[in-house]
């Protein structure tokens, strides 16, 4: 069996010294160096992390499997805060849709999908961090598939790439079909400073979803994922309409063409994934 059809309870049900030698198979067919393996836990649930290096890049192992992905607006239960938040804004910015009916329009439809194992950067970096080019050849401005197509050739010279959307939403969700990773709720205040719950790694130790600001590219030109480029935060759109495009299936559908025509595109960040063969 190739390990990229490593799933998740199959990972999960090795024993530590088993789980160690897969470790080890994965990081010689990737040429990276394993850097540990061990339990972890998330938001009361818990499982096994290995890390990997590579050219000083942290990664982290993402089992695949059948998952199931999207906010799902038919088994939502919001709390009474979430209801008075929404509330607010509704008043305040004039939203004229029922809660339900909002989630729905701002997030991923509901979905089951089936996903390789691959590593995974358990940060994301600058696309002017990891592709230095000449100006002459930065699409700083422009067309957005032209911007994103040299994203994808600069990575796939260096054997990576950026995680699909659903690689994405799954990388951050880590199986749980919570509207956040940790639940569906979120803490008093806003997503902003030192807030231990999105800036502890998830599930699969990744630190992921951690920043309002930091929108990520995935393959999809027109997808970014994990925030809204500070949007929210910077308009004072108050505390649910900042936190909701922290939801692991969040998507800002214009926020793509914001980032290619206002020049943004080295200092977007991604996610850089390795494929394992």
């Amino acid at each position: 069996m190739s390990h990229a059809d490593l799933t998740w309870s199959a990972w999960s049900g090795l024993s530590d010294e088993a789980a160690a030698r897969t470790a080890a198979a994965i990081a010689r067919s990737t040429g990276t160096r394993l850097t540990g393996v061990g339990p972890h836990a998330y938001a009361g649930r818990g499982g096994r992390v290995a890390f990997f290096d590579r050219d000083g890049v942290s990664f982290a192992l993402v089992p695949g499997g059948t998952a199931q992905l999207g906010h799902d607006p038919g088994r939502f239960v919001p709390d009474a805060r979430l209801r008075a938040d929404f509330a607010e804004a509704s008043t305040e910015w004039a939203l004229t849709e029922p809660l339900d009916r909002f989630l729905a329009e701002m997030t991923s439809p509901p979905r089951r999908v089936s996903l390789p194992a691959r590593l995974v950067a358990v940060r994301s970096v600058e696309a002017d961090a990891l592709l230095p080019t000449d100006d002459e050849d930065d699409p700083e401005d422009g067309d957005e598939d032209d911007g994103h197509a040299w994203l994808m050739a600069g990575l796939d010279r260096l054997g990576l790439r950026p995680p699909t959307p659903d690689e994405w939403e799954y990388a951050c969700g880590a199986g749980a079909t919570t509207l956040f990773r940790w639940g569906d709720g979120y803490p008093e205040g806003l997503p902003y400073g030192t807030v231990p719950l999105i800036q502890e790694p998830n599930l699969f130790g990744l630190v992921i979803g951690d920043d309002p600001y930091r929108a990520e590219f995935t393959t999809d030109p027109a997808v970014l994922c994990g925030g809204d480029g500070g949007a929210s935060l910077c308009g004072g759109y108050g505390s649910f309409l900042s936190w909701i495009v922290l939801a692991t299936a969040y998507r800002e559908r214009e926020l793509a063409g914001t980032v290619h025509d206002g020049g943004l595109l080295g200092e977007t960040p991604l996610r850089p994934v390795a494929p394992i063969p």
